[in-house]
Parts: structure tokens; sequence; C-alpha cells
């Protein structure tokens, strides 16, 4: 399994007037090629997809009524001549050094040396696996058994019932409440309209603020930073993957509660897991079902479950699969 920042943003904070320059440079350098457009989303920013073949997926130029920001969003596997669909990256000390001097590269080149790498602030970074369960059916049924998890203990789905664009098939998607970090995971296929991605279930931890940055780098120039994160990508996404998904294989709730009623001999511990059992579906969330059982020892019932390989976390009766494997027993 190959744990690697997938994308990441550079952000240069500069003031008005040189913002403006730089800005009307980029139009007038786009002109006739319509690589440099503002953004209908988002009022107020202008995108530049100059070096889209470079594999900076795009330039955004954010005129806010504060601050004026350039950010460069980069695709690391893309700068490094791949192709994250087909096979991410596999960071090492070589090819990220290969990676910042690219990115030193474009940067210059961009901005006609007037700014370099270390000018900007690293603002997000994603870090990515894509697990492979086989076909298209397994990742919508993956997708549907993560959204039985709901709610989790720092954070929150980030998409609501009234998000009527969101299709709850292919995607499972979660933010944390003050700590700068989101969890998704989502069909890749349908995502990038790409066969090669038929049966990847594509999972991403974000760290989006800067404040989740520092917690996993004490390094404080971005080069280092960069280096830092890329190194250590596998510990920072399963420290946020198993403080979201707890271990074990997926199963009906009704076939959850016939292993435990056979494999736990005690009273109260078969008691407390049955509970669990019950009371995921009934409040559509791990989180809250845990808060209701109001346990001390709420770690050792998940622990119990772990050792059985069962999550506690179920499938729902109108899926029409019946058993699904852990997703940790893809990783290594």
């Amino acid at each position: 399994m190959i744990y690697a920042p997938h994308t990441f943003e550079l952000t240069l904070i500069i003031d008005s007037n040189k913002f403006n320059k730089l800005k009307n440079k980029a139009y007038k350098n786009a002109k006739n090629s319509h690589r440099m457009y503002p953004d209908k989303k988002r009022i107020g920013v202008h995108n530049d997809s100059a070096l889209k073949d470079k594999g900076i997926t795009k330039i955004e130029y954010h005129d806010g009524t504060y601050k004026k920001k350039i950010k460069f969003i980069v695709n690391p596997t893309k700068v490094l001549g791949g192709d994250d669909v087909k096979k991410l990256w596999k960071p090492n000390e070589d090819n990220i050094s290969k990676l910042l001097h690219k990115l030193e590269k474009y940067i210059k080149s961009y901005f006609n040396s007037k700014y370099k790498l270390n000018d900007f602030t690293l603002t997000r970074i994603d870090f990515t696996v894509n697990i492979n369960v086989g076909d298209s059916k397994s990742v919508t049924a993956y997708i549907r058994v993560l959204r039985n998890i709901g709610k989790v203990k720092g954070f929150a789905p980030k998409y609501g019932n009234d998000n009527i664009g969101i299709d709850k098939d292919l995607s499972f998607d979660l933010e944390g409440n003050s700590n700068g970090v989101e969890f998704t995971a989502y069909d890749k296929e349908a995502e990038s309209n790409r066969k090669e991605a038929k049966g990847i279930l594509r999972v991403e931890v974000r760290l989006k603020k800067q404040k989740a940055i520092r917690a996993c780098t004490n390094e404080s120039d971005i080069s280092k930073q960069i280096m830092s994160l890329a190194l250590n990508s596998r510990d920072i996404f399963l420290t946020t993957f198993a403080h979201i998904v707890p271990y074990g294989d997926y199963y009906m709730k009704k076939d959850a509660v016939k292993i435990v009623e056979g494999a736990i001999s005690m009273k109260k511990p078969k008691e407390k897991m049955l509970r669990l059992l019950e009371l995921i579906p009934q409040k559509k969330s791990l989180y809250l079902a845990q808060k209701e059982m109001n346990d001390r020892n709420i770690d050792k019932v998940m622990k119990m479950f772990a050792e059985l390989n069962v999550s506690p976390v179920t499938i729902s009766k109108r899926h029409k699969v019946k058993h699904l494997k852990s997703l940790y027993s893809f990783f290594n």
C-alpha cells in the first residue's frame, strides 16, 4: 500500500499593489488561451492553469478584502511525471528532493524569479491511499457502511441532508470540528471518470489548517515541512484513519450479534457489546452511541470488537451485501 501526499497548497500573501500587477500580468500572458479565468463558484477568485501540464493543478488569485493571496495547488505525483489514477508516488528522500527542486524551478519561472518556494506557506496537505476493493459494487458497499459511522468524536459529517447535489453512494466525508482535519472516502472511478480507477476506494486525510500541519511536524522551513510530512505519510494517515474507522470485518447487525453471543462468555462485556451494536444504527453515529452508553471503559469494549475482528458499525438491512472484509486487511 502506498501512503502519499496527493495534493498540497502553497500560499503567498502579498500587498494589493503587487497582487494586482501579478494578476493583470497573468491575464495578459493568457490572452486568447483561456487559461486564466474567474472562478464561477467563488467570488474574487481567479484561476490560472499555466502550469497544469507540470503538475501544478492551478494557480489561484484570491482577491480578498483584507488579504491578497496567490495559491499554488500541487499534485506531487504529476509533478514527478506520474499518473495518480494508475499509481501514487511513493515518497523517499530522493524523489521529495526532486519534487522540491521542480517546484522551486516552476515558481521562479512563473514569477520571473521575483518569488521563490520559501516565500510561500504550506497551508494544506492531503494524504492519500488507493484501496483496490475489486469492483464498483464493492466500492459502493464500503462507502455505504462507512456512512453508518456517522459522527465521530471531534468530527461531524461535512454535508448535511440538505446538500442535494451530494451522491451518498459516492463518498463519505467528515470535517473536524476545530482541528483543521478532514476525512473522505470516495469512488475514484466516478470522480475521475476513468476506467483505470474501477474498484478503487480512495481515502484521504486532509490537513487544511496550519495548526493541523504544525501538529504533525516541528519544521518551520517549507521545504523541510514538505520533506518531513511526506516521509511520515503513513503514520499521519493511519492516526486519523484509526480514530474514525473501527477495526474489524463488517456484518449485518443480526450476524454481528450472533458472533458476539457465541464468542463472549462474560455477561457484562457481552451486554455492553450488544448494546453498542443496537445503539449505532439508532443514533446514526458511533460517537453518539458511545456517548449514550456513558461507559468509562468504552475503549475496552471497542478493543473486544477488534479482537473478534468484528466492526461495531454494521451493514444496513437495505443493502444487498452481507459481509465486507475489514479495510485494515488491505493495509500493510
